[in-house]
C-alpha cells in the first residue's frame, strides 16, 4: 500500500498502531461488512517515538473498516494514517491498557447523555397528558380530522343545510350539530386516549426500559473490565488464558445484541487485537485438579511479537499459535469465542481459526471410554467440560459451514449419544466432573460451568438437525442445576466460594450465558426470572466502590478479579438478551 510523503516519515511503533485499531460492526447481522472508506479526523503521536505508545498515541478517528479484510490488512491501513506530531498528546493517557484508543478527544454530548453513553431513560409518565399530546399530536390530529369528516358527511343536521329546506332552524341545527361533533369527538378521542394509555402501560414499554437499564449496566461493566484488566500487548484479560476466551465470547455476545453500544466501546477493535496478539504470547501452562474436580491453572504469559516454536509436547516456554495448547478444553473455549465473533462481524478469519482449533481437538479422541475426547494431551482424564465443548463446537460449525455440515453434525450427534451413555449425568439430573479410570462417573463436584456448556451445545445441535427433543434434555439439565446450585433467593453459587481460584471464578457466568441461549431457543419464564435475578444481584449487591464485581453473586463483592468480573458480566449481558 503506497504511503504519502508525510506518512512515510513516521518513526512509529507497530504495537501502537495495533492498540489504536478500531473496528466497527455492520448495522445488522445480515450485513457482512461496512463501507470501505476511512473517515479519519486525525491520528497523531508525541514527538518522542521511543516512548510507550500507550502514553503517546493520541488516536482520534472514526474508521469504518470492511470487516472481511484480514487482520494484517487492517493494521496496514492503520499504519498508513499513523504519523508523528510535534506536540504532545493533549488527552489523558490510559496507562498500559487500551482505553478508547489512548483516551481520545473530549466528546460533545447531547443533553441527557451520560459520560459513558446514553443515560437510562425512565419509563414514560402515562398520566402526563400535555406531554403525551405533544408527542402524539399527529395521531390526535388524525383522530380529530377523521371524526370531523364523518360528522360533516353523515350527520343529518348538516344534510339539511345543503338542501336549505328550513332556513329558520339553521342556527338551532348548527348549534345542535356542533354539540354532536363535540360529543362524538370526546367519545372517540377519549376512547383513543384510553386505549393509548392502556397500551403504554403494558409490558412492552417496561420491557424496553429494562433492556435499556441492563444495557447501560453492561456498558459500564465492560468499561471497567477493559480499563482495569485488559492488556493490549498480550490481548488478554488479567493475564488469564482460557478465562480471556470467555471474556472474548461475552463481548462478542454483547456486540450481537447492541451494535451501536459495541461500536462506542470499540469492541470490534478489542476482538481483533486479541485475535492478533493472544497468539503471539510466550506462555507456559500447567493445570492441577483436586479431589472435588476443581481445576487450578497457572500460566506464565508475556507479550512476544513472534511466537516461539512448539517442540514436541513440552509445556515450557511455548506460545499458543492458532490458540492451540496442551488442553483441549482451553482450545474449545477459544473456538466458541471465535465463532461468536464471526457471528457478529462475518469476518471469515475468525471462523477459519475455529475450524483449525477443532481439527486439533479431534486428535484427543480414541479414548479408553469408547468415545469422546481427553481433557489434555497427556491422555489421562476424560472429563465433562472438554467433551461438552467438543459437542458445542462441532454443532456450532455444522450450523455455519454448509459444505461440511454433514461431517460436523455426525460428530456432534455421536458425541451427545456417547455423553448421555457415560453416566456423567447423575441421578439428580446434574453433571459431575468426569469419569474415573473405569469410565464410570467419578462423583466429583457438580460445577456450574459443566451444567452450562452442554446447554449451548444442545441448542446448536437442535438447530442443526431439527431435533427438538435435545432441547428437552437441555431444559431438564438446566432445571436440575438451578435446583441444586441456587440459593433460596434464586442466586447461583458454586461450592468453592469465596475461594474458587482463577478457574472457579469463571464458572457461573458460563452457566448463565448458555442458559440464555437455551431461553432464546425454548422460552421458559423460570429461566428468564433466574437470569434477571442474578443480573440484578450482581449489579446491586456484588459491586465494590470501583464498580468491580466479585465471585459471590449474592454479595458483597469479594475476591475481585478479571475472571470474577467478566463472569458476573455474563449475567448482565444475558439479561439484556432476555428482558
Amino acid at each position: 500500500m503506497a504511503l504519502s510523503s508525510q506518512d512515510q516519515d513516521v518513526g512509529k511503533s507497530r504495537a501502537c498502531a495495533s492498540s489504536c485499531l478500531h473496528v466497527s460492526f455492520p448495522p445488522s447481522s445480515s450485513s457482512s461488512h461496512l463501507d470501505a472508506d476511512l473517515d479519519l479526523d486525525d491520528i497523531s503521536a508525541s514527538s518522542n517515538p521511543s516512548s510507550s505508545c500507550f502514553h503517546s498515541c493520541c488516536c482520534r478517528f472514526r474508521p469504518s473498516f470492511p470487516l472481511s479484510q484480514s487482520p494484517a490488512t487492517k493494521i496496514a491501513v492503520q499504519d498508513q494514517h499513523y504519523r508523528p506530531s510535534s506536540s504532545p498528546c493533549p488527552y489523558p493517557p490510559a496507562s498500559h491498557h487500551l482505553h478508547y484508543c489512548c483516551a481520545g478527544p473530549p466528546v460533545r454530548r447531547k443533553p441527557g447523555q451520560g459520560a459513558h453513553g446514553p443515560e437510562s431513560s425512565p419509563a414514560p409518565d402515562i398520566f402526563n397528558i400535555p406531554a403525551l399530546l405533544y408527542r402524539k399530536w399527529p395521531l390526535l390530529a388524525l383522530a380529530i380530522g377523521t371524526n370531523t369528516y364523518i360528522l360533516l358527511h353523515y350527520s343529518p343536521h348538516f344534510s339539511t343545510f345543503s338542501r336549505e329546506e328550513d332556513q329558520t332552524n339553521c342556527s338551532a341545527s348548527l348549534l345542535n350539530s356542533l354539540y354532536l361533533i363535540i360529543i362524538n369527538m370526546v367519545a372517540n378521542v377519549g376512547g383513543l386516549a384510553a386505549r393509548a394509555v392502556f397500551l403504554m402501560s403494558t409490558r412492552p414499554i417496561a420491557q424496553r426500559a429494562d433492556v435499556a437499564s441492563y444495557t447501560n449496566n453492561a456498558v459500564a461493566a465492560i468499561r471497567t473490565l477493559e480499563s482495569t484488566w485488559y492488556d493490549v500487548g498480550s490481548g488478554l484479560w488479567d493475564n488469564a488464558w482460557w478465562n480471556s476466551a470467555n471474556a472474548f465470547t461475552t463481548l462478542a455476545d454483547f456486540a450481537n445484541l447492541n451494535r451501536d453500544a459495541a461500536n462506542e466501546l470499540n469492541i470490534g477493535g478489542v476482538l481483533m487485537n486479541t485475535f492478533q496478539q493472544a497468539q503471539k504470547a510466550t506462555a507456559s501452562a500447567s493445570k492441577s485438579i483436586n479431589a472435588a474436580g476443581l481445576v487450578t491453572t497457572s500460566y506464565a504469559i508475556t507479550k512476544r511479537e513472534v511466537p516461539l516454536p512448539i517442540e514436541g509436547r513440552q509445556m515450557s516456554a511455548q506460545g499458543f499459535p492458532n490458540f492451540i495448547n496442551e488442553f483441549y478444553d482451553d482450545e474449545g473455549w477459544w473456538a466458541l469465542g471465535l465463532i461468536r465473533a464471526y457471528d457478529v462481524t462475518q469476518n471469515q478469519d475468525y471462523l477459519d481459526m475455529a475450524v483449525r482449533i477443532f481439527a486439533d481437538m479431534k486428535t484427543g479422541g480414541n479414548t479408553n471410554c469408547n468415545g469422546g475426547i481427553y481433557w489434555s494431551k497427556d491422555r489421562k482424564y476424560v472429563n465433562a467440560i472438554a467433551n461438552e465443548l467438543y459437542l458445542s463446537v462441532a454443532a456450532s460449525l455444522a450450523n455455519r459451514i454448509s459444505g461440511d455440515k454433514a461431517s460436523y453434525l455426525k460428530i456432534a450427534t455421536d458425541q451427545w449419544t456417547w455423553f448421555k451413555a457415560t453416566g456423567m449425568i447423575n441421578a439428580q439430573g446434574t453433571i459431575n466432573d468426569g469419569l474415573d479410570g473405569n469410565c464410570k462417573n467419578n462423583g466429583a463436584n457438580v460445577w456450574s460451568y459443566n451444567q452450562g456448556v452442554v446447554l449451548g451445545g444442545l441448542v446448536e445441535l437442535s438447530k442443526a438437525n431439527g431435533d427438538k427433543s435435545v432441547l428437552t434434555d437441555a431444559t431438564n439439565i438446566a432445571k436440575a442445576a438451578i435446583k441444586q446450585l441456587a440459593d433460596d433467593n434464586g442466586i447461583l453459587h458454586d461450592t468453592c466460594e469465596p475461594n474458587c481460584g482463577s478457574d472457579g471464578n469463571q464458572f457461573k457466568g458460563i452457566f448463565v450465558r448458555n442458559l440464555r441461549y437455551l431461553q432464546e431457543a425454548a422460552p421458559n419464564n423460570d429461566f428468564k426470572t433466574f437470569i434477571t435475578k442474578n443480573a440484578d444481584s450482581n449489579w446491586n449487591a456484588n459491586r465494590d466502590s470501583a464498580g468491580k464485581m466479585g465471585v459471590v453473586w449474592s454479595g458483597p463483592a469479594q475476591g475481585v478479579s478479571g475472571p470474577t468480573h467478566s463472569s458476573a458480566l455474563d449475567s448482565i449481558v444475558a439479561a439484556v438478551a432476555v428482558a
